[in-house]
C-alpha cells in the first residue's frame, strides 16, 4: 500500500476510491431526489427513494473493508462458516482434538450467542461464497429495510408525513448503523439484525392497535421470537407495552387473546431452541446462562462503567445527537401523541430499557441502541413540530429541505468513516489500523503457500485475532497459542500436520515435529504502538 497507490487512488481530496466516491454520490442523488418528492406531497416516491439511498449506503459499507473486522465479526464469521456442515449445532472450532478451553473465544460447540443471525449469514456465504462481504449482506438488508420500518412506525404515531419522512431519512444517513453494517463495532451483525427484528415488532402492534387485525398480531410474537433467537431477552420489550396496555383496559378478552397469540408464537419458536441446546449441551448452555446473569452482576469481560454510560455515548455513535436533544424529543412526542396506547408505548420502552442496563454492571455501546428507531422517530417529530412553527407556509417546505439536508450530512459523518475505513493516514502509528490489517492479508497469503504437505494443518501462533480470519479464508484449523508437545503428538497422531509460526519466539521453545515458519523467512506485518 504504498505512495504510488495512494496517488493514483486519490480523487477530490478524498480517500475514498472513485468507487466508493461513486456509490456516496449516487446516494445523495437518491436522498436529494427523495427531499423534493417529498415536498411535492408524492409521499411514496419519496420514500422508495430515500429508501434506495439507503440500500447503497449499506453497500457501500459492506464493501469497505475486504477483511474482516475484530470484536466481533471475525468470530461470527468461522461459527457462521463452520454451519454450512451443521446449521443447527454452531461450533467456532470443529474438532475437539484441538486445545480448546471453555472461552467463547476458543471453544468447540459456540453457544455466546443466538444463532438467527447466523443462520442468515452461514446462507449468504453459501449462496456468494467465503467473502466479508457476503458476511455483512443480512445486515445490508435489515438495515435497509428499517428505514420504511421507521417510516412507517412514525406515521402511525404522528399521523405526520413529513415526520415519517424525516425518521425514514435520519436512519438513511446514521453512522451508527454505517458502522454496524461495516462489521467494525462490537457485537456488529448481531446488533443490526436485532435492532431491525424489534423494530418490526414494534411496527406489527402499532399496525394491530391500528387496524385490529389478528394477523399483525401474530406477527409480533414471530419477529420477537426471530428477536429473541438473535440476542436473547430483550428481544420480548414489546410485550411490556403491550401488557401495559391491556392491563389498564381491564384485561378484555378481545385484546387478551391476540396478545397471548403472539406470547405463544415468541415462546414456542424462542423456547424450542432453547430446550434443544439444554438437551444436547447442558453443561455448556447452563455455562452460558450464567454468564448472561453475571453481565447483570459485574462488568462481564472488563465492561463496566457508571450508571449514565449509555447516555454518554449517545453522542459518539450518533452524531450530533446528545441525551439532551434526545430526551426533550422523546417527552415532546409522547405529549403530541394522540393515541393513549401510543403514549404508554413510548413511555414504557425508552424507561424500561435505559433503566434495565443503567443497573447491570456489563455496560455497551449497543446496549441501548435497539431504541434507535424511537429516537429518530422523536428527533423528526421535533424537527418538523419546530419548522411548522414558521408563519410563512411557502418557506416550509424549504426550510424543512435544508434541514434535512444538513442533519444527515451531519449524521452521517462521512469524514469518520473515511479515517476509521480508508488509507487515510494517522498522525501516530496507532491510527493506521486499516493500512496493518492489509499487511496482515499480505502475511496470511504468503504463510498459506509456504505450508508443506497435504494437510490437513493446523496453523499455531497466528498473532491475534488474525488466527480466525485465517480459518475463515482457508479450510485450516487456527490459533493464536503455542501448542504444548502432547497436544501436538496428539494432533499429529490423528493426521494432521502442525504449523507453528515463529513469531519471536525463539525456536528451542518450540515444539518438535513441527513446521516452523521463521521469522527470517517470513516475518509478521506490525506498525509499531506509541
Amino acid at each position: 500500500m504504498g505512495s504510488a497507490h495512494l496517488r493514483c487512488e486519490r480523487m477530490f481530496d478524498s480517500y475514498f476510491t472513485p468507487g466508493q466516491q461513486g456509490a456516496i454520490a449516487l446516494a445523495m442523488a437518491l436522498a436529494l431526489l427523495a427531499i423534493g418528492l417529498q415536498a411535492k406531497k408524492q409521499h411514496t416516491w419519496a420514500l422508495l427513494s430515500v429508501t434506495a439511498s439507503a440500500f447503497v449506503l449499506r453497500l457501500f459499507a459492506a464493501w469497505l473493508d475486504p477483511f474482516l473486522n475484530d470484536w466481533d465479526e471475525v468470530f461470527h464469521a468461522v461459527v457462521a462458516k463452520n454451519m454450512l456442515r451443521d446449521p443447527f449445532t454452531p461450533m467456532m472450532y470443529t474438532d475437539t482434538a484441538l486445545p480448546l478451553t471453555e472461552s467463547w473465544t476458543r471453544n468447540h460447540v459456540w453457544l455466546h450467542k443466538p444463532p438467527f443471525f447466523l443462520w442468515q449469514m452461514a446462507l449468504s456465504l453459501k449462496i456468494f461464497g467465503l467473502h466479508p462481504w457476503a458476511i455483512r449482506l443480512p445486515s445490508v438488508l435489515w438495515m435497509t429495510a428499517l428505514v420504511p420500518v421507521t417510516a412507517r412506525m412514525a406515521w402511525l404515531i404522528s399521523k405526520n408525513r413529513d415526520t415519517a419522512f424525516a425518521a425514514g431519512l435520519l436512519v438513511t444517513f446514521c453512522y451508527y448503523i454505517q458502522e454496524l453494517v461495516t462489521g467494525s463495532l462490537a457485537t456488529d451483525h448481531n446488533d443490526a439484525v436485532f435492532i431491525a427484528l424489534v423494530a418490526c415488532s414494534w411496527w406489527s402492534l402499532l399496525e394491530h392497535w391500528h387496524r385490529g387485525k389478528l394477523g399483525w398480531a401474530l406477527l409480533v410474537g414471530l419477529f420477537s421470537a426471530c428477536a429473541v433467537l438473535t440476542k436473547w431477552y430483550v428481544g420480548l420489550c414489546v410485550f411490556l407495552p403491550w401488557g401495559l396496555v391491556i392491563l389498564g383496559e381491564g384485561f378484555r378478552r378481545k385484546a387478551l387473546f391476540p396478545f397471548l397469540g403472539a406470547a405463544l408464537i415468541a415462546l414456542s419458536l424462542a423456547g424450542a431452541w432453547w430446550l434443544s441446546i439444554r438437551t444436547r449441551f447442558p453443561e455448556l448452555a447452563a455455562s452460558e446462562s450464567r454468564d448472561n446473569w453475571l453481565r447483570f452482576t459485574e462488568p462481564f469481560e472488563g465492561h463496566g462503567g457508571s450508571w449514565t454510560y449509555h447516555f454518554d455515548h449517545i453522542a459518539d455513535l450518533l452524531p450530533p445527537l446528545t441525551i439532551w436533544i434526545l430526551l426533550p424529543g422523546l417527552v415532546w412526542l409522547v405529549l403530541r401523541a394522540a393515541d393513549q396506547r401510543h403514549r404508554i408505548f413510548l413511555i414504557a420502552l425508552p424507561l424500561a430499557v435505559h433503566a434495565f442496563f443503567a443497573v447491570a454492571a456489563t455496560k455497551m455501546d449497543g446496549y441501548t441502541m435497539v431504541l434507535l428507531p424511537l429516537y429518530m422517530i422523536a428527533l423528526a417529530n421535533l424537527l418538523v413540530t419546530l419548522i411548522n412553527s414558521v408563519e410563512a407556509d411557502r418557506y416550509r417546505a424549504v426550510i424543512l429541505s435544508f434541514a434535512l439536508v444538513v442533519v444527515g450530512a451531519l449524521g452521517l459523518d462521512l469524514e469518520r468513516t473515511q479515517f476509521r475505513h480508508s488509507e487515510y493516514r494517522g498522525e501516530v502509528a496507532s491510527q493506521d489500523p486499516w493500512r496493518e490489517r492489509f499487511r496482515a492479508l499480505a502475511y496470511e497469503d504468503a504463510l498459506l503457500g509456504k505450508l508443506d504437505g497435504a494437510g490437513p494443518f493446523v496453523i499455531f501462533n497466528v498473532p491475534s485475532q488474525r488466527s480466525y480470519e485465517l480459518m475463515f479464508r482457508s479450510p485450516h484449523a487456527c490459533m493464536d497459542i503455542i501448542p504444548t508437545q502432547a497436544e501436538v503428538d496428539r494432533l499429529r497422531a490423528k493426521g494432521y500436520s502442525v504449523v507453528v509460526v515463529q513469531d519471536t519466539h525463539l525456536l528451542d521453545d518450540l515444539p518438535k515435529g513441527v513446521q516452523v515458519i521463521t521469522d527470517g523467512e517470513l516475518p509478521y506485518p506490525r506498525i509499531q504502538r506509541n
